[in-house]
């Protein structure tokens, strides 16, 4: 990417996964790109990028709508998250040493610090950064593309869940370092019961929003704006 693309990207992605800009909101070339401060060239490119990334789509014929995800869709998502995790875990395990331990261990510190501030954004950023550690922890490579080419539509769902309950960064951190302390005893089964936790979890937190919140049926079973 170039210089002005990468920034544009960033601006776009972080707006959305900060629920700056919402599902289903437009995205308009010329206003994005006066906001930006550039051209539209590289803000239709950075559509292009976070269209390929699952966060917008096309609408029509004049262009992009921040993507709204269907109820079954995010169930899925957490479906395969769960069976990716626990395979990256599993395959880490062997290979965890103190420095990922410690990596690991400062991600999470870093994200209970965001928490008590009030920087839920930069939680966020740090909980998924763990899950990327184990990953790349894992030597995987084909592992590794599949979780980061989901990494956006996670971090989105999880703003939207903690959008909605304001508990849940707590006790996803609190899972979080379950999942930690039996990676520090070198307990594969307690690792896999602490990811399956975690997403179950926050599976389980959508499932109640939607059947607590949405006004109709449709909503229910289609789709879930915030």
């Amino acid at each position: 990417m170039s210089d002005s693309q990468t920034e544009a990207y960033t601006y776009l992605k972080d707006a959305i996964l900060n629920l700056e800009l919402r599902p289903g909101q437009p995205l308009r070339t010329q206003a994005l790109a006066e906001a930006v401060g550039l051209s539209r060239t590289p803000i239709r490119l950075a559509l292009g990028q976070l269209e390929q990334e699952g966060l917008v789509s096309r609408a029509g014929g004049w262009g992009y709508v921040v993507r709204t995800l269907s109820f079954k869709e995010a169930i899925d998502l957490y479906k395969v998250r769960e069976a990716l995790e626990v395979e990256a875990v599993r395959e880490m395990l062997p290979r965890c040493d103190a420095a990922v331990l410690a990596s690991l261990r400062q991600c999470l510190d870093r994200a209970e610090s965001h928490i008590e501030k009030g920087r839920l954004a930069d939680f966020r950023g740090n909980t998924r950064q763990f899950y990327r550690i184990i990953a790349r922890a894992s030597g995987n490579e084909c592992l590794i593309s599949i979780l980061a080419s989901l990494d956006a539509r996670i971090r989105l769902l999880g703003a939207m869940m903690a959008h909605r309950h304001l508990g849940r960064p707590r006790e996803s951190l609190a899972e979080n370092r379950a999942l930690l302390a039996a990676l520090e005893r070198r307990d594969a089964a307690g690792a896999e019961r602490a990811v399956r936790q975690h997403v179950s979890n926050a599976r389980d937190t959508l499932a109640r929003w939607v059947m607590t919140e949405a006004n109709d049926l449709a909503v229910r079973t289609e789709s879930f704006p915030t």
